[in-house]
């Protein structure tokens, strides 16, 4: 293990145990800090557990974006063999559009063609193809769909299984600690952060603290005095029972989406869903809303015929004012580092290897574009949460 002199010994304090708290947890350890991570429950407790988890780079401009959500993929990758873990799907992905929504047709085409050109594998298959030697399991309308675009680098991640296999490999590996707590107090002293306070009162001295808090970063970011233009979305997922489908891909099937989720369970998304739910509120098993969108699932895939649903999960997305990620320190508290998006699932590998890399002076120019600096000035970040539109958010 080859550590860093400037972070051997660094006191930092990760607030947050989702997909990014956890990666940057095992690395900034594997560096030589003294890690300690704040979460209320459990590794994955909270957004990263509520998530679609496509691994992907599709529909994510500018190039260096995308460029970035690929390497993420990669790293995703090389973090489970590295653990051992067998978390990360990369089996590809399938996207079509129906004929008959003109404007989701031509835009899907217009994406794939974007891919082509920056270097993705893109195949175009017809209906027939895919069924016959992709995905028997999935019914595919010849009259109503022309084109079928298989991504190959793309894939599906187990969040839970990721974030607690990268803490507890954190802990064991490196002397991380994992601390089970809120933060209700950041107590400064001019422009830095001294230490976090926890809700039983403890306070934990901090060199740096880095706010990794998804949905919940905007919130810790103003006990620091720091407005953060970090919007919350809900998103809203299916997880059927056992049904007798193989499916080994994720299908994005016009306006439901689809994906394995383990022990023979289909996760469904249907992005209607979202505008019905509240933030923090709960659709029921037996909502209308969820039997429309399992009867979508169906004429997708036939297997779901007589399969109910089995949980319903609401995330509350973390979505910075532009966005686009959120990473780096804050331009008014020296030592509060922030690291906020809504692909954490993508880029959360990624992520922890380019922050620990800026905190041992090594060259990190693929974060520049995403630096809180950017805000700095606006009505977004001297305000509260953003409300501007944003990127499409592709089911992280």
């Amino acid at each position: 293990m080859v550590t860093s002199d400037y972070l051997k010994d660094a006191r930092v304090v990760v607030v947050g145990a989702g997909a990014i708290g956890s990666a940057l947890a095992y690395r900034l350890a594997q560096a030589g800090a003294l890690v300690t991570t704040v979460e209320r429950r459990f590794a994955g407790a909270g957004t990263t557990g509520a998530t679609f988890a496509y691994l992907n780079g599709v529909d994510k401009p500018p190039r260096p974006y995308h460029r970035l959500s690929v390497l993420g993929i990669r790293d995703q990758e090389d973090l489970a063999d590295e653990i051992g873990g067998d978390w990360v799907h990369v089996t590809g992905g399938l996207h079509w559009a129906d004929a008959a929504d003109a404007a989701h047709a031509t835009g899907l085409a217009r994406t794939m063609r974007q891919l082509l050109e920056w270097g993705a594998r893109v195949d175009r298959l017809t209906p027939a193809q895919v069924t016959a030697e992709l995905e028997p399991d999935l019914r595919i309308d010849p009259d109503r769909v022309a084109d079928v675009y298989h991504v190959d680098r793309a894939g599906w991640l187990d969040p839970v299984a990721m974030a607690h296999g990268t803490m507890s490999a954190a802990v064991r590996r490196y002397g991380a600690r994992l601390v089970h707590a809120e933060v209700v107090a950041l107590r400064r002293s001019d422009d830095m952060i001294e230490a976090v306070v926890f809700d039983d009162g403890t306070e934990l001295g901090a060199d740096i603290v880095i706010d990794a808090a998804g949905p919940d970063a905007a919130r810790v970011a103003a006990l620091a005095g720091v407005a953060l233009p970090v919007q919350r979305t809900p998103g809203v997922l299916i997880v059927t029972g056992p049904a007798p489908v193989r499916l080994g891909r994720v299908a994005y099937a016009g306006e439901v989406h689809l994906r394995p989720d383990g022990g023979a369970r289909l996760m469904i998304q249907w992005d209607a869903l979202d505008t019905d739910v509240l933030d923090g509120s709960v659709l029921a098993l037996d909502h209308p809303r969820i039997d429309e969108a399992m009867a979508r699932a169906r004429a997708v895939v036939p297997g779901l015929a007589g399969i109910e649903p089995e949980a319903v999960r609401i995330g509350i997305r973390p979505v910075p004012k532009d966005g686009y990620p959120l990473v780096g320190f804050d331009t008014t508290v020296a030592n509060l580092y922030h690291v906020v998006t809504h692909s954490g699932i993508t880029l959360a590998a990624r992520l922890a290897a380019l922050v620990t890399e800026e905190l041992t002076g090594g060259d990190v120019t693929p974060l520049e574009p995403y630096r809180p600096a950017r805000f700095a000035g606006s009505a977004g970040a001297a305000g509260t949460a953003g409300t501007a539109a944003t990127p499409p958010v592709r089911g992280e």
